[in-house]
């Protein structure tokens, strides 16, 4: 996915200063995770960019993802649903290699184009590294100045990482995404180990931060989201941070549904047909035939269970005994009222998730991370205060993934999440009993996380589906 060095690949357009370059990026379209051809157009005069997906033959360029401008710093987001599911959650990397490698493919063409005395080429990469978005990568190349030589600003640029620094953060309006400084969060991707395990093949545990939608009214679970990254999502919007952590031992999970017992005696049973009667009466709008309906329902189950001899005292002294709270019929009968017991379903249960990870940094970037992670994390499932402070809004939820990493799609033999709440978030700084910290970058020498998260939906039988070759939920 990474860019050449050399700038092979990018080819010039109608416009001499835009240049257009093709790779290949994942989609996530419901669970599957698809490659498709990506086309980003640069300006290296004054560092724009649009990305778009290919739409092969057809006319055009195709569906435009996003488009950047770095005076603000801020990407404009086109086709929401589409960008989501190329830029968040599970390919969320993508975004942060596509912007970054961007950018230096933009300014290695605008040094490039200054081959002469031209005051213009020279303006262009001048006002370039000095906008928002550019001036910390640019710093990254050389610092440049109008009265350099051309010489010094054709010397190849150092080798600068994919991965943005704090203040390079992009702004993204449409999704209230604000800069690190803030406290709205951010899209970037926070991994422990700092390296991308997926390229060494290592699976992981992803744990990505979404804006909470509430559900509505509507109580119909087909018309409702099932999870992240359905093509007919609308509750869950505006992804935040993603965390990658590496696998734990003892993962598990436990489906359960809840049954009761319940009891329905003769005398109930009679009751509830009379009822019955008189509701669907009253249901066709009859309602003197509703009450007739009652009257002579009652008299006929009564008729009915008192018409044996044997069962009239047993009756009676049931009825005696409700009215005045005691067990009459045993104390005279030596008998109790059949209760037909039967084990019943009550509904199913919400699925929780435990987690443990013990953080240890091995240098200051690391540590940085880390922190990042745990500010992330606590921030993410805290509650927001309303604008006069009259309301408390609900936190974010989660969505979790085990990530095959040979693919980085949803691990096959491993269950999958529905969306989650994080019920509690425990930071241990002294896991090795003692209290250590680094000289200059004064991190704990260790840090231990625990995280428990509950599903805010159950699960349902229809979301098995019998051609998915996966584990399910």
């Amino acid at each position: 996915m990474a860019f050449n060095e050399d700038l092979l690949g990018w080819a010039v357009q109608d416009d001499p200063n835009q240049y257009r370059g093709d790779f290949s990026i994942k989609k996530k379209v419901g669970t599957v995770n698809s490659l498709i051809n990506a086309i980003v157009i640069t300006n290296k005069a004054n560092g724009q960019h649009s990305v778009y997906e290919d739409n092969g033959a057809l006319e055009g360029l195709g569906t435009e993802l996003y488009s950047y401008d770095p005076d603000e710093n801020k990407i404009d987001i086109k086709s929401e649903d589409d960008f989501n599911a190329t830029f968040t959650g599970i390919n969320a990397n993508q975004f942060n290699t596509v912007v970054q490698n961007t950018k230096k493919a933009t300014l290695a063409l605008a040094k490039d184009a200054v081959v002469t005395n031209d005051p213009q080429s020279r303006a262009d990469l001048t006002r370039l590294v000095n906008t928002t978005g550019y001036k910390s990568i640019g710093k990254n190349i050389q610092e440049l100045n109008p009265n350099e030589t051309n010489d010094s600003l054709q010397s190849e640029p150092r080798p600068i990482s994919v991965s943005p620094s704090e203040d390079e953060t992009i702004v993204n309006p449409n999704a209230n995404v604000q800069s690190s400084s803030t406290n709205n969060g951010t899209r970037e991707t926070l991994r422990y180990p700092r390296q991308s395990l997926e390229e060494y093949g290592y699976d992981y545990i992803q744990i990505t931060a979404y804006d909470y939608v509430p559900s509505g009214l509507n109580t119909s679970t087909r018309n409702r989201t099932r999870g992240f990254g359905d093509a007919d999502s609308n509750r869950f919007k505006n992804p935040k941070e993603t965390i990658q952590l590496p696998m734990q031992p003892q993962l598990s999970e436990a489906t359960s549904v809840s049954w009761g017992n319940d009891t329905l005696n003769e005398i109930q049973r009679a009751g509830a047909n009379v009822a019955a009667g008189a509701i669907r009466e009253a249901g066709d709008g009859d309602i003197g035939g509703a009450l007739s309906e009652m009257a002579s329902g009652v008299n006929a189950e009564f008729s009915r269970l008192l018409g044996s001899g044997a069962a009239k005292n047993q009756i009676i002294a049931y009825f005696a005994g409700q009215a005045v709270g005691a067990n009459v019929i045993g104390r005279t009968t030596g008998q109790v009222i059949n209760p037909n017991l039967e084990l019943l379903f009550s509904g199913p249960n919400l699925r929780s998730f435990n987690f443990n990870f013990t953080l240890t940094p091995r240098d200051p970037e690391e540590a940085r991370t880390i922190r990042k992670i745990i500010r992330a994390m606590k921030r993410n499932m805290t509650p927001r205060i309303s604008d006069k402070d009259l309301f408390l809004k609900s936190p974010r939820i989660f969505e979790l993934e085990y990530i095959f990493g040979d693919n980085t799609e949803q691990h096959p033999y491993m269950n999958k999440f529905k969306p989650c709440a994080c019920t509690n978030f425990t930071v241990n700084y002294t896991p090795d009993g003692s209290y250590m910290t680094y000289r200059g970058e004064p991190s704990m020498t260790s840090y231990q996380i625990a995280m428990s998260f509950g599903e805010i939906e159950p699960i349902y039988s229809h979301e098995y589906k019998d051609n998915e070759q996966n584990m399910g939920f």
